[in-house]
Order: C-alpha cells, then structure tokens, then sequence
C-alpha cells in the first residue's frame, strides 16, 4: 500500500504540472491555430482527467487516515 501512495504522489505530481504548463500555453493563445495548440489542449484535458482521478484518491487516503 505504500508503494501504491508513493506512485500516486508522483503521478500527481506529474498530471498537476502537464495542467499547469499546458494550461498556461492554452492561456497564452488566441485560440486553435495548429496543429500542435490541438495536441496541447487535447493533453490538457486528459491530463486534467487524471489528475482529478489522482488528488481525489489522495485525499480520500487523507480523510479516512485522519477519520475514527
């Protein structure tokens, strides 16, 4: 279960930084004029995906170590 968290850790830590720097490169544009402003918005949104899926298993692991 250990090895389980640390992983979890680190994906988080990996999709948390793609949201901030894909984000921060979507924000940056106008809009859609490329292909690869396509690619990174499509990472964003998948990466965001994930990394919803990480931080809510991560906490959830928070509030049931900390609960009765």
């Amino acid at each position: 279960m250990f090895k389980s968290t640390l992983q979890q850790i680190f994906l988080f830590l990996v999709t948390l930084s793609l949201v901030y720097f894909t984000g921060k490169h979507l924000m940056s544009q106008n809009g859609l004029e490329s292909f690869l402003d396509f690619g990174v918005g499509m990472v964003f949104f998948f990466s965001f995906i994930f990394f919803m899926n990480y931080f809510l298993r991560l906490s959830s692991k928070v509030v049931s170590s900390i609960g009765y």
